[in-house]
């Protein structure tokens, strides 16, 4: 059974009371992320693994997106502000150097 990204977030997140539509919207950001990022023109098996976690990573920071680090009662949290280590090896080891054409339009 082959499942969709936006299934294999669903099943990562606990009880989540965004939208399938916006979890969607999510994936969609992070995915062109990902693709800008390692100038890639689809995802393959292990950059959709990286879509997933960081699409994880952005429901997560929903609400606190530009805090560091936040103090309540002598509680202190802090916040992932970069990729995760294991997420930026995969995006490393998939990126392609330089500019590629696209292989659909006619090179002039």
């Amino acid at each position: 059974m082959i499942e969709t990204l936006l299934e294999r977030l669903k099943a990562r997140l606990d009880e989540n009371e965004l939208s399938d539509g916006k979890l969607q919207g999510i994936i969609d950001d992070v995915t062109i992320e990902v693709l800008a990022n390692t100038n890639q023109p689809i995802l393959n098996t292990q950059l959709e693994s990286a879509v997933i976690s960081l699409s994880v990573v952005a429901v997560n920071r929903i609400g606190t997106e530009g805090l560091a680090s936040e103090g309540y009662s002598g509680v202190s949290t802090s916040y992932l502000d970069d990729v995760p280590p294991r997420v930026a090896s995969i995006l490393n080891a998939n990126r392609r150097l330089g500019i590629w054409e696209d292989e659909d339009e006619p090179t002039s």
